[in-house]
């Protein structure tokens, strides 16, 4: 008699086309060490891609406050990677905008994703995350650029 195969069973696959996972301790081991890899990571723009797939995970997994955690604290070190580029001159010849230095776009959409997770969750007065990463941009473009105003 052939020995039987024991699967556990990781994930599973939704009429949609989704991936849930039905692990947790799957999930709670892929957290723990994407978490500690993007810590480490030196590039703003794809650290914060990384915690927001990270955090899709999560949402569908049925975690959506482990997924606000992960883009909180993603978002937040994102502020301070992009503080840096305010003191530092630049010198160029060429032409260089504001928006090249710093990763607006991902602070911001890291910030929708926030409210959109406290949405679902009903709790509305909570999603205040897009308005404030974009005034956290408009105060670092101002702080850079202040002295160059009329």
């Amino acid at each position: 008699m052939a020995r039987q195969k024991h699967f556990v069973k990781v994930c599973s696959c939704t009429s949609h086309g989704d991936i849930r996972i039905t692990d947790l301790s799957v999930l709670n081991q892929i957290v723990l060490d994407e978490e500690a890899s993007i810590a480490q990571d030196k590039d703003a723009r794809r650290m914060a891609r990384r915690a927001l797939a990270l955090g899709d995970i999560c949402m569908a997994a049925g975690c959506p406050i482990r997924a606000i955690r992960i883009w909180r604290a993603a978002a937040q070190r994102l502020l301070e990677m992009d503080y840096y580029w305010v003191d530092v001159p630049i010198y160029f010849e060429a032409y260089t905008s504001f928006d090249h230095l710093v990763s607006e776009k991902e602070g911001v959409t890291l910030g929708r994703r926030i409210d959109k997770a406290w949405h679902l969750l009903g709790h509305r007065e909570m999603a205040t995350w897009a308005r404030h990463m974009r005034k956290e941009y408009c105060d670092m473009w101002l702080d850079r650029y202040y002295e160059a105003l009329p």
